[in-house]
């Protein structure tokens, strides 16, 4: 006789081509994924954002001070993204606690980007107002990286179905969105002014860029 035992293990065992819950974890991949090409991307423009308070003329001590704040903010966010994408916490105690605490310190640094935006677009006398597009994005990257982190949490322990190749189709997406909010905001900083125009790598200083051999295209 077959024992009860058996019956259920029969039953509770998972049918061929059912829909199985072993698939969750890859929507909780995108989010880790996405939030660490939007850090990566954050950290790029903090770097931007340095070289604008460092290398304009007439630095004053507080641009310097919050250009090497910007630098080291974007180094410490640089390792947050390169953490995300390694998908585990160092092993080292000291480096595991910078990242934790540069993870809680995202909502505040948006924070205080958000008002800085604020201030140079809306409250700065009228000969200084301006709105900063490097600033501006790098806003936007942070609160991506705290809306993936929010989504990340909730979905946490659900079972949501997806694919492999469902999957590398929205990473792919999300990698370009990543670099259409970055890129604009590198173009405008300080570091953009000195990039080489497109058609003008090779050339010496002072002489025309050479034409191309196909014109028409």
């Amino acid at each position: 006789m077959i024992s009860v035992a058996v019956v259920e293990q029969q039953v509770s065992a998972p049918r061929p081509g059912a829909g199985s819950t072993a698939e969750g974890p890859l929507l909780g991949e995108f989010l880790r994924l996405f939030a660490a090409f939007a850090a990566l991307g954050a950290g790029l423009s903090f770097f931007a954002l340095a070289a604008n308070a460092l290398l304009e003329p007439g630095v004053t001590p507080t641009a310097t001070l919050a250009g090497t704040a910007a630098g080291g903010w974007a180094l410490l966010h640089t390792f947050l993204g390169l953490a995300a994408l390694r998908g585990e916490d160092p092993a080292s105690r000291v480096l595991a606690a910078v990242l934790l605490t540069v993870r809680r310190a995202l909502p505040v640094v948006a924070a205080v980007v958000l008002g800085a935006l604020t201030w140079g677009a809306l409250l700065a006398p009228a000969d200084l107002r301006r709105f900063d597009l490097t600033l501006a994005c790098a806003l936007a990257l942070l609160l991506l990286q705290l809306c993936c982190r929010g989504a990340l949490r909730r979905t946490a322990g659900r079972g949501i179905q997806s694919s492999p190749g469902k999957l590398l189709g929205v990473l792919f997406c999300a990698a370009l969105v990543v670099a259409a909010i970055t890129t604009p905001g590198l173009a405008a900083s300080t570091a953009g002014d000195f990039a080489v125009p497109h058609g003008e790598h090779g050339t010496a200083p002072g002489t025309p860029p050479v034409p191309a051999e196909h014109p028409g295209h």
